[in-house]
C-alpha cells in the first residue's frame, strides 16, 4: 500500500509500506489517535533526536551559574581545563595563607 504524505508547508512523499510495516503503523496509529501522517513525522523526528549527541549535564540544567562563568578565564568550560585552573587557584590560596 502507498501513503502520500502532505501537509500544507511540507513537500508530498510517497511511502510504500509491506504488510508487516503497514499493521505496525495501524497499530501505532491507534495507540496513539494521531493520523498517518503526523505519527510519521512524530517517529521521524524522535529518531533524529536519538541520533543526536547528548546534552551535557550542564546543558541540561539550563547552563553553568553566571557566576561561575564570570569567575574563569574565556576558554575554561573544558573539565580538565577547569580543574587545572581551580588547582592552581588552590595552591597560591595555600601560599598565601603560609
Amino acid at each position: 500500500m502507498s501513503y502520500r504524505l502532505r501537509s500544507l508547508d511540507a513537500m508530498p512523499l510517497t511511502v510504500r509500506l509491506d504488510p508487516e510495516t503497514e499493521q505496525c503503523l495501524k497499530e501505532l496509529q491507534a495507540e496513539t489517535g494521531q493520523d498517518r501522517s503526523a505519527l510519521i513525522r512524530a517517529l521521524i523526528r524522535e529518531r533524529w533526536q536519538q541520533r543526536q549527541p547528548a546534552a551535557s549535564i550542564s546543558q541540561q540544567l539550563g547552563g553553568h551559574p553566571a557566576h561561575f562563568l564570570d569567575t574563569l578565564p574565556a576558554g575554561s568550560a573544558e573539565r580538565s581545563q577547569r580543574r587545572l585552573l581551580l588547582n592552581e587557584r588552590h595552591q597560591a590560596r595555600r601560599t598565601e595563607r603560609r
